[in-house]
């Protein structure tokens, strides 16, 4: 069963997923960058997370464990937030809009 966890990678990056540890690697499932932004010099520090590998084809990632630093569990609220996203159901729209096809306002 996969736990999620916060994975730190050995190039800094701290990524949230679901993980399951193997005997040379990690698989990370539904992996997410957590990358603090900062809005202005004395803010708050927020986070944001960003799919890891948008690009990919596959929900999982496995990464070998020489370029882990640390795994720990994430508090609660970064939980919650992973959570949140992982579960947005997205349904494209496969219709394409055109002229003839625009919305009346």
């Amino acid at each position: 069963m996969s736990e999620v966890r916060i994975v730190r990678m050995s190039t800094g990056e701290d990524i949230i997923a679901g993980t399951d540890k193997g005997a040379d690697a990690v698989t990370l499932n539904k992996p997410f960058v957590i990358i603090p932004m900062q809005a202005q010099p004395g803010k708050p520090v927020q986070l944001m997370m960003t799919p890891y590998m948008p690009y990919s084809a596959e929900d999982k990632v496995e990464v070998s464990k020489d370029k882990i630093v640390t795994i720990v569990k994430p508090k609660d609220d970064i939980l919650k937030s992973y959570q949140a996203n992982i579960s947005q159901i997205i349904t494209p729209n496969k219709e394409l809009i055109t002229e003839t096809k625009l919305p009346k306002i």
